[in-house]
């Protein structure tokens, strides 16, 4: 129950924080980088989790690869694509970062 409630609590901080970013994602990598740090940065701050959102270089086109690592551990691949909704990028990054243990132990429900 508990896990049920901090997966719960982890899709709903996201949503909110990704529905009420006041950083534009921008049209270049760099801009979406800083646009996903600043959903991520009141997620996770307070929990004293260190954030680190990094573009990675990729061909020009509709999606925009971006690596996430969260205290300097187990880095993940978020495919941020041009005009997402913060629903579908709050979904995304939850199924990206919810297993992690750092997340689990540290996020509270």
């Amino acid at each position: 129950m508990v896990k049920n409630s901090m997966d719960s609590s982890l899709g709903v901080s996201l949503t909110v924080s990704a529905v009420c970013c006041p950083v534009e994602a921008g049209e270049d990598p760099a801009g979406i980088a800083r646009y996903v740090q600043a959903v991520l940065e009141p997620v996770f701050h307070p929990a004293g989790i260190a954030v680190e959102v990094a573009p990675l270089a990729y061909q020009p086109c509709g999606k925009v690869p971006v690596i996430i690592t969260l205290d300097g551990q187990d880095p993940r691949l978020l495919w941020y694509y041009k005009g997402m909704p913060a629903e579908a990028l709050s979904e995304e990054l939850f199924w990206l970062l919810f297993d992690l243990p750092l997340v689990a132990d540290r996020v509270p429900a």
